[in-house]
């Protein structure tokens, strides 16, 4: 019974490998953003922003290439309340690599997706003292990430979730500034 349905599973793949065209998708969304540091994220609280960007997906088929970045505006300071647009003083550049994979194709319009990939985040702003306390003045220039997540493309419209889990920290010297986040995108594929 197992050998018939990975058969099955085989042959419907190939079915549906009518996959959506390589492109550029444009993006826009809400980030927050966290650490494990509780002086850096403060308990029950995230670092909210917004972030803009594009990837290009190359190759057809179920499998593609994601190259691309965002520009992420948010706060280097966490709050309570999802401020997203208020006090917005750590900027970042995030180039992005990786690999995309369509999980479920419902129509040749409606797919749902994920993706790997590997995010290196260059300081463009913040403040220059840091946080202004000891040991948390001193902001890398950049810091490592590795992400995934869901999304569901229809026609040319794309809604995205992706998690970011960071590796390296943000702060020298100082352990667990990693920074990760969680963001919600919707984008323009063409």
């Amino acid at each position: 019974m197992f050998y018939r349905l990975l058969v099955f599973f085989f042959l419907f793949q190939s079915y549906t490998a009518i996959s959506q065209a390589p492109g550029i998708v444009v993006q826009a969304g809400l980030t927050s953003m966290y650490s494990k540091d509780k002086t850096i994220t403060k308990d029950g609280e995230m670092h909210y922003g917004w972030v803009v960007g594009a990837d290009a997906r190359l190759l057809d088929g179920d499998l593609y290439f994601i190259i691309g970045g965002q520009y992420i505006n948010t706060s280097l300071r966490s709050s309570t309340a999802p401020e997203f647009f208020v006090k917005r003083d750590w900027k970042v550049m995030s180039g992005r690599c990786g690999i995309g994979f369509n999980i479920l194709r419902l129509s040749e319009s409606m797919v749902f997706r994920s993706k790997l990939i590997g995010c290196i985040n260059f300081l463009i702003d913040a403040p220059s003292d840091g946080l202004g306390l000891e040991g948390y003045k001193n902001l890398n220039d950049s810091f490592l990430g590795a992400g995934t997540g869901l999304g569901f493309t229809i026609g040319s419209l794309d809604l995205d979730f992706e998690y970011q889990y960071g590796l390296i920290n943000a702060y020298n010297k100082v352990p667990d500034s990693k920074f990760g986040s969680l963001t919600l995108l919707v984008g323009f594929h063409f």
